[in-house]
């Protein structure tokens, strides 16, 4: 679990520091001269990325919450407790790309603020 936690940390800062990087180059390339433009590129890029983490726990809702079987899971030979570690697998998954966008996103909405204020 701890792993886990410092690699998802380890990933979220090195992307975040990325995405970074290219926004400052877009506003190199576009010319932007005051902190505000690049604060504003900054919460633009993290409020997108926000957005998509809870897009994509609502659309692993809305695929859980049909009462239907899918025939993919019906087919074969997965017995209860199979299809319940299957349905388990794929509600952590959707959550953990929300909880990494949502950190992600958070780390570049606080860059836009800092450098709003700071600079």
């Amino acid at each position: 679990m701890k792993s886990s936690f410092w690699r998802l940390l380890a990933n979220t800062l090195l992307l975040a520091f990325v995405i970074g990087l290219v926004i400052a180059c877009a506003g190199w390339l576009f010319g932007w001269n005051t902190p505000v433009q690049y604060s504003n590129g900054f919460f633009g890029v993290g409020g997108i990325l926000v957005v998509i983490g809870i897009l994509s726990v609502m659309g692993g809702f809305g695929a859980r919450a049909d009462s239907h079987m899918l025939f993919s899971q019906s087919a074969g030979s997965m017995d209860i407790n199979e299809r319940n570690q299957r349905l388990v697998s794929d509600m952590t998954q959707g959550y953990q790309a929300f909880i990494f966008l949502f950190m992600l996103g958070g780390l570049l909405i606080a860059l836009a603020v800092l450098t709003a204020n700071i600079f």
